[in-house]
């Protein structure tokens, strides 16, 4: 079987809720989704995402660069294709733009490897388990205290056994509102995870952890600068929260400071941004020897299908409003009972793009120069 083509499409899709943390606003997601065809006639599909900056700097990658490149390539030697593009690659950066269009093309390598041999992923890739447990997760910072517990009230609905909300507003005081009445409506049973996006130095988040602590918080992620590993390492010795890092995080070499600092409890590698699905196995072993469970950044779709074949996996994160799922481009939706998800079963990742549903969203790259892009505060 030989690559015969790749070609990639940019997309912009608004959440479908606003989107608000402590150091951004979110008014677009950019979606490159890759397609790679193969003479066998199977064509694997792999996507890469940013939050409204970069989308097209990540497609000119893949296909001015990178496609040529895999042209005439067996697709089922998807750990040499990682290796090759990652040493081509690797004098422009060791992560970032770089490992997002590598992880668009080694999604797709594994969606047609899956194919080939006629199984799931998640069975290709040894099937630890049947389901993952979930959480709802919201992007909600700027939500008043009713509308807050409205979200949660409906992550409870929809079968969620634990919830994630925003924290880091000027007033340290309206933090612990918030997480008060939170605790309060989902009761002592269920988990609440809070997420502060870099937004501290060490001596802020000390202040504000202390107050924190009583409400027994299951982790508090990215408390600071995600490149400040000593500051999670001191932090972690400092105060009684599980710290939660990885979404900021970009290449294996990355975790691997963080867990031989002994910074991190929760490790939320994001399987788009550190390269793909090659790469996310490595961390995900990598940190089960450091005895740290997963808990990846969004794309649940996919992850369900990484995190039931691990053993190290801990919860899958449905992020309200901004899931394939929920934007309703996808031909199959994630499936969620009972508070788990569980993969799909069709040949490949299961991520199955509806390209009707996908038109409206079409975006040619040179009409970004149109547009206002800024999302950070």
């Amino acid at each position: 079987m030989k690559i015969v083509d790749v070609a990639s499409r940019l997309y912009h899709i608004p959440p479908t809720v606003s989107w608000e943390d402590a150091t951004h606003r979110v008014a677009s997601l950019e979606f490159i989704i890759t397609s790679v065809t193969t003479d066998a006639g199977l064509v694997g599909t792999g996507f890469a995402y940013t939050t409204g900056i970069g989308g097209s700097a990540i497609l000119a990658l893949i296909d001015d660069y990178c496609g040529k490149m895999l042209v005439g390539q067996d697709p089922r030697h998807v750990e040499r294709l990682w290796s090759f593009l990652y040493g081509q690659l690797h004098r422009s950066g060791t992560g970032g733009i770089n490992t997002l269009a590598l992880g668009a093309i080694d999604i797709a390598l594994w969606d047609i490897a899956a194919m080939s041999y006629n199984v799931p992923l998640h069975r290709l890739l040894g099937a630890r388990r049947e389901n993952i447990p979930t959480y709802g997760s919201g992007i909600d910072l700027f939500l008043d205290c009713d509308a807050l517990l409205s979200q949660v009230d409906g992550f409870l609905s929809q079968g969620h056994n634990a919830v994630k909300i925003k924290i880091g507003r000027n007033d340290a005081e309206e933090d612990l509102e918030r997480v008060a009445a939170v605790k309060k409506l989902i009761g002592p049973t269920r988990r609440l995870f809070v997420d502060a996006n870099q937004r501290w130095n060490v001596a802020d988040c000390m202040s504000r952890l202390q107050k924190l602590a009583p409400f027994d918080l299951g982790w508090i992620e990215e408390p600071l600068h995600a490149e400040d590993v000593r500051g999670h390492a001191d932090l972690r010795r400092l105060v009684s929260q599980p710290i939660a890092i990885g979404e900021s995080l970009y290449t294996r070499h990355q975790f691997a400071d963080y867990l031989q600092a002994n910074a991190v409890d929760f490790v939320q590698a994001d399987v788009c941004r550190v390269g793909g699905i090659s790469e996310w196995l490595k961390i995900a072993n990598l940190s089960a020897s450091f005895h740290r469970t997963m808990a990846p950044h969004y794309m649940a779709e996919l992850s369900v299908s990484v995190m039931c074949a691990i053993d190290n996996a801990y919860i899958l994160e449905c992020v309200h409003g901004g899931s394939f799922s929920e934007m309703g481009v996808l031909q199959t939706e994630l499936r969620l009972e009972n508070g788990v998800a569980l993969p799909v079963e069709t040949p490949g990742h299961g991520v199955e793009f509806d390209d009707e549903k996908l038109k409206p969203f079409a975006l040619d790259p040179a009409e970004l120069r149109t547009l206002n892009m800024q999302s950070a505060k």
